[in-house]
């Protein structure tokens, strides 16, 4: 077993996601018009202002993980010159989403609390800055939430491929979408799992929290979930499968996580309330129409906890090719 990647970086991996997934979330629920069928719309309030300190926090965890940011601090400023590199790229593409997001957050609050931006009109400092105040503040946001959205996957995409990058020496992080598609695993799990661990924050606690039932909201809500849930599950077993097909070291992390030492973790903190619980709760509530808070609530804190388990076992779990 590899031991140089561990919390950290898997903390670093769930923060960014779970960024991704609740910008996504809230630039959905922007383009779709439903931010706007009521006065309040605390999912697209929540995933675009949670998004950008998120992803800083889980930079400076990274940064904290790494050592010599934190010993010789200008050294960080040389990841933005090898263009060779993917974490080159992946820094960029960071760069300019903590940016974005950090705006669309801002433009969505004051959206939200008109009296906010007629207090910052208010400051004589401010005064000066007259392009602000004649700025069409939705039209500003849309174009912000689209960036943002094409950044969002960019920064899912990277996290996947920086971890396929590896894959050479942990072959069970560079399997393959299928034995004979010669296209990596992880980027494509990470983006799904981003999604759904947004989805989680946004929709099952924010939102669920602050008004209730959210698929009396969005009447699609539980089938949107159910599917998203069911290609995290194709993807899951497609990547186990396809390790142990290849055979060889990546196999032998397939067996560490089905039958093995993330066994536990595998079954008990992904499985079950990630994707079993949850799938049984909107299974429940497309049926009936409805569910109680208690399971909207439960599922939303079982999907973002899987989340942060699932990034955990795949650095876990990586085994170096034998030489």
């Amino acid at each position: 077993m590899q031991t140089a990647w561990g919390w950290l970086p898997a903390i670093y991996l769930f923060l960014g996601g779970t960024s991704v997934g609740a910008l996504l979330v809230a630039a959905a629920f922007e383009f779709s018009g439903k931010r706007y069928q009521y006065n309040f719309c605390p999912t697209s309030l929540v995933g675009a202002t949670v998004s950008g300190p998120l992803i800083i926090l889980g930079a400076l965890v990274l940064i904290f993980k790494l050592g010599a940011g934190l010993r010789e601090p200008w050294r960080i400023f040389y990841m933005f010159t090898h263009f060779s590199s993917v974490m080159t790229w992946g820094v960029w593409i960071i760069t300019f989403f903590i940016t974005i997001s950090l705006v669309y957050g801002f433009l969505e609050v004051m959206d939200t609390f008109p009296a906010a931006w007629d207090w910052l009109r208010a400051r004589r400092w401010l005064r000066k800055a007259k392009f602000l105040w004649n700025l069409p503040i939705r039209r500003t946001k849309r174009l912000f939430a689209g960036v943002g959205l094409v950044l969002a996957v960019g920064v899912a995409a990277e996290q996947g491929s920086l971890i396929s990058a590896v894959g050479p020496a942990i072959p069970f992080w560079s399997t393959r979408v299928l034995p004979f598609i010669p296209v990596p695993m992880m980027p494509v799990l990470f983006l799904v799992s981003a999604l759904s661990a947004g989805l989680g924050l946004t929709v099952d606690l924010a939102a669920t929290l602050a008004v209730g039932p959210m698929e009396q909201r969005v009447k699609s809500l539980p089938w949107i979930q159910m599917a998203l849930i069911g290609v995290q599950t194709l993807l899951l077993g497609m990547l186990l499968i396809t390790a142990l097909v290849d055979g060889g070291s990546a196999a032998q992390s397939a067996l560490e996580i089905i039958v093995g030492t993330y066994a536990v973790v595998f079954w008990v903190l992904i499985v079950f309330p990630g994707l079993l619980f949850p799938f049984i709760v909107y299974a429940c509530a497309a049926g009936l129409g409805r569910h109680s808070l208690v399971s909207r609530v439960g599922s939303g804190v079982g999907i973002v906890v899987a989340s942060l388990f699932l990034r955990y076992l795949i650095l876990a779990s990586g085994i170096y090719a034998a030489l």
